[in-house]
């Protein structure tokens, strides 16, 4: 008699890049593949394969359907201190797990930031690695680069990554601002120009 096994079904989120559209970006699209094969912590998106045919890269990670931080911003306004402080804590600890494999993200911000589920008890998960860079830490005996592009999302970027001069703390910064967002629902700058 044959038992018939039961398999749990899983989602999965699929990201569909056309290779013509990343022809000149490859080395930043390998830069965000071996950086997700690189990380494995409960708040960073988990990565699981990339597939590729003749018009697309697809890369494979898990499936996060809470919604972004950004919506939840806008839909709530802002956040209690308690709630605010656990949403940052797990920012800060998928943080800390990426600059201590010389990890800087670079592009922190409430729509990079997603929760697994709609439960109010959801962990949250980072995503969008693709401006992320490894760095030169501080300590090592080899001269720290600074590191000089100027990427990112304005309203979240650290002052020191407009002068184009700038290591990992730059994600320091952009915590902070999504902290103020979490706290008063909306950026502490707002300009007509960066």
């Amino acid at each position: 008699m044959c038992s018939r096994k039961s398999f749990e079904r899983k989602r999965f989120a699929l990201k569909s890049i056309s290779r013509k559209k990343i022809n000149a970006d490859v080395k930043q699209l390998e830069s965000e593949f071996e950086i997700l094969k690189s990380v494995d912590h409960p708040n960073i998106i988990t990565f699981y394969e990339v597939y590729m045919d003749d018009e697309h890269i697809h890369f494979v990670t898990e499936f996060c359907g809470g919604g972004e931080l950004f919506e939840h911003i806008i839909q709530r306004g802002r956040f209690t201190e308690s709630y605010a402080a656990k949403i940052i804590k797990q920012v800060l600890s998928a943080i800390k797990h990426l600059h201590d494999k010389n990890i800087c993200h670079r592009d922190l911000k409430p729509e990079n930031v997603l929760f697994e589920s709609k439960s109010r008890e959801a962990q949250v998960k980072l995503i969008d690695f693709g401006l992320s860079k490894y760095f030169t830490p501080k300590g090592t005996g080899e001269i720290p680069s600074l590191m000089r592009t100027r990427i990112g999302t304005p309203y979240y970027m650290a002052p020191e990554v407009l002068d184009g001069a700038y290591d990992e703390a730059c994600d320091m910064w952009s915590i902070g601002v999504i902290t103020y967002c979490l706290l008063c629902g909306y950026p502490p700058f707002n300009a007509e120009t960066d």
